[in-house]
Parts: C-alpha cells; sequence; structure tokens
C-alpha cells in the first residue's frame, strides 16, 4: 500500500542570503519533528500533500497545496488515524475511508495558516 507525502519548501536565512529547498517527506512523524526544529530562521513557504490514487478512487498520484494535517479521535469502531485537508476543501483519511466530516480532531498537527511563512 502506498502512503501520502509531503513535498514541502523548507527556508532558511544566513543573514546575508534566503536559500529555498524543497524536501521530501515521507511521514507525519519526521513531519512532526521537522516542525519543531523550525524557528525565526528557518520556516516552512510551501506545502503539498502527494496522495495515492486510491484515496480519491483514481489511479494517479496528485499533487495539491496542504492545509491540514491532523489526527482523528479513535474509539471502539474506529482506529486513530491523520486526516489530511487539502485546498479546494478535499480531505482523505487512509484508516477512515469514509468521508472525514463525521471525525473529531485530537490534535492539529500542521496547519498551513499556522506553519507557513512567506519569504521577507
Amino acid at each position: 500500500m502506498h502512503f501520502p507525502w509531503f513535498y514541502m519548501e523548507l527556508v532558511r536565512d544566513y543573514g546575508d542570503d534566503i536559500v529555498g529547498s524543497m524536501l521530501m517527506i515521507p511521514t507525519v512523524p519526521i513531519l512532526q519533528r521537522m516542525l519543531l526544529e523550525l524557528d525565526d530562521h528557518s520556516w516552512f513557504a510551501q506545502a503539498y500533500l502527494m496522495s495515492p490514487g486510491y484515496l480519491r478512487g483514481e489511479n494517479s498520484w496528485v499533487m495539491e497545496p496542504l492545509v491540514e494535517v491532523s489526527l482523528a479521535e479513535g474509539d471502539a469502531n474506529n482506529l486513530a488515524g491523520y486526516i489530511y485537508k487539502v485546498e479546494g476543501g478535499a480531505c482523505y483519511s487512509i484508516q477512515h475511508e469514509s468521508t472525514c466530516g463525521g471525525l473529531k480532531i485530537a490534535e492539529i498537527i500542521f496547519s498551513a495558516e499556522r506553519h507557513l511563512r512567506t519569504y521577507g
């Protein structure tokens, strides 16, 4: 099974130069670790979700601007899992194949509004 991953622009301010690098981040735990390491001199400027086709009922992978990654609450009938929200309102989850609308969010891990910054 293929899993979603992230394509992110990490920007570093070296004082006399600002450099952006595109990174492929394979998992949510690694994304979480990277978010903890950001500071005034390093930040994410762009974030995309790379999602396999089966999440949308299609065959091909798609890159979409990422809005949010959160952890869904688990209960007796459902496993906790990640929810990926993208621009345009679509949301995907590997653990919860039906619509994400009824899932309760336990924690917001990444929010474009909170974690993305522009140059300058």
